[in-house]
């Protein structure tokens, strides 16, 4: 929340001592030295890891240790995503899904003609008990659709429930490996219960939906004569019904504290129809590279291929992800990118980590994880208040996941109790940012190029 970072005069609290066991907090002089031991008794000092920190409020580097390194992000290539999709949409986009039937009165209870689902990419859409039990979210549903033909006083439909995905390209996977393709699953602008039927990954998303929606309506006492299929909406259907996703601020919290592709990819595709006139993987990979381009990242120094990170293709650098981090901190909607990450010790993929310490229900990360790559990047807040922001990426032939995270946990549990040096430079308030930005404006908010803001 702003409220972490708010200051009204520019000046530091002295934190004497930390934690349960009142022991004083590592000077800052020594945090560097301390960082590097933490790497080494954990064997991810070698030269296949790369770490970044930058202090945001002093405007200053914590520590580097080859922070130009081209790497292996794993699902830190969600923290690109989700900017991405927060700069181009803002946090209040919604995606619609629409219901059609025959532009013919209901008569005596009874549609005759097929009725049609179209979607527009909301990966969210899905049944009540879905998102009670999974995505534990309140959003778009099949039974408001079958609840508004019940309202129209349709008791049959001498049809059929068809799927239109049509507002998406045709290519189904992302560039992985075959053995991790169910963990996105197949992509369609139309899927319901994120394409997942009892834990199984379908391979016809579009008709899955239909399936969905006819199982809703016949639960509703709707008569359904037809199978499920696909098919393009007809000109002459009649729209019944538009329904709209919870907003995207509360769809990247599934997307990030989960780490949760299907999301991610849906919505890269979803990047690509809206910016980039194509609804393709490709199409939204040019929109994340305006987005980097647009914060001042060189493009020779990273390789986008997805937006989940399942790719072993993707690099990135710490320092350019640090740099991410940066400007979404200086972007209006910071808060709902920070609330979206997992939180140290509390949910997401960091709920059993580093709980009881001074990072837990402090710590703002992104975590990553695969057989080559075990990486944490994201936000702390030091014991003297100054938000900081880290990208710890470790990347090997077979990374020890024990020991990798445990060296991750320990260096941010370390910034979390330290005070660190240096006067602040750059001041939020709760109503007041440095500078908006529009979506041409470059950003550098790490780095020699860094030119430190500070609110009069």
């Amino acid at each position: 929340m702003l409220r972490r970072y708010a200051a009204t005069v520019l000046c530091f609290v002295a934190f004497a001592a930390v934690g349960a066991g009142l022991r004083p907090a590592p000077a800052a002089a020594s945090i560097s030295s301390t960082i590097s031991s933490i790497l080494q008794k954990h064997h991810v000092a070698k030269g296949d890891a790369g770490v970044y920190i930058w202090d945001f409020d002093a405007a200053q580097e914590v520590f580097a240790s080859r922070p130009d390194a081209r790497l292996v992000p794993a699902s830190n290539m969600k923290l690109v995503t989700a900017s991405s999709a927060l700069h181009s949409w803002g946090p209040e986009h919604r995606f619609k899904t629409e219901l059609y039937g025959p532009d013919v009165p209901v008569y005596e209870g009874v549609f005759y003609g097929d009725v049609y689902l179209r979607g527009f990419g909301d990966p969210s859409l899905s049944t009540l008990a879905y998102q009670r039990t999974a995505l534990h979210l309140t959003t778009s549903s099949f039974e408001a659709f079958a609840r508004r033909l019940r309202a129209l006083e349709v008791r049959k439909i001498k049809g059929s429930v068809l799927g239109d995905e049509s507002w998406f390209d045709k290519k189904r996977s992302g560039p992985w490996k075959s053995s991790l393709q169910l963990e996105s699953g197949r992509l369609s602008a139309l899927s319901g219960n994120e394409s997942l039927d009892d834990g199984n990954r379908v391979k016809d998303p579009a008709t899955y939906a239909a399936r969905l929606l006819t199982e809703a309506l016949r639960a509703k006492g709707i008569k359904v004569t037809g199978k499920p299929g696909t098919g393009r909406v007809p000109g002459t259907a009649r729209l019944l019904k538009q329904q709209f996703s919870a907003p995207l601020r509360t769809l990247l919290k599934r997307m990030n504290k989960e780490s949760d592709n299907f999301f991610a990819e849906t919505l890269l595709k979803g990047l690509g129809r809206d910016f980039g006139g194509e609804g393709s993987t490709r199409a939204g990979l040019d929109v994340s590279r305006a987005n980097l381009a647009a914060i001042g990242l060189d493009a020779a120094a990273y390789r986008l291929l997805d937006g989940c990170g399942l790719s072993y293709e993707n690099r990135l650098t710490p320092r350019d992800l640090v740099r991410v981090l940066g400007a979404a901190r200086q972007r209006l909607a910071f808060d709902d990118y920070y609330d979206a990450l997992a939180i140290a010790g509390e949910d997401g993929t960091l709920e059993d980590r580093m709980r009881g310490t001074a990072a837990a229900g402090n710590a703002h990360a992104k975590t990553g994880s695969l057989s080559i790559a075990v990486c944490l990047s994201g936000y702390v807040t030091s014991a003297n208040d100054h938000l900081v922001g880290f990208a710890i990426l470790v990347n090997g032939n077979s990374v020890n996941w024990e020991d990798a995270t445990t060296a991750e946990d320990d260096v941010v549990k370390l910034l979390a109790a330290t005070s660190l040096s240096g006067a602040r430079q750059i001041r939020v308030t709760p109503t007041l940012r440095q500078h908006p930005l529009s979506a041409f404006d470059a950003v550098n908010p790490v780095g020699s190029l860094l030119q430190a803001v500070v609110q009069p």
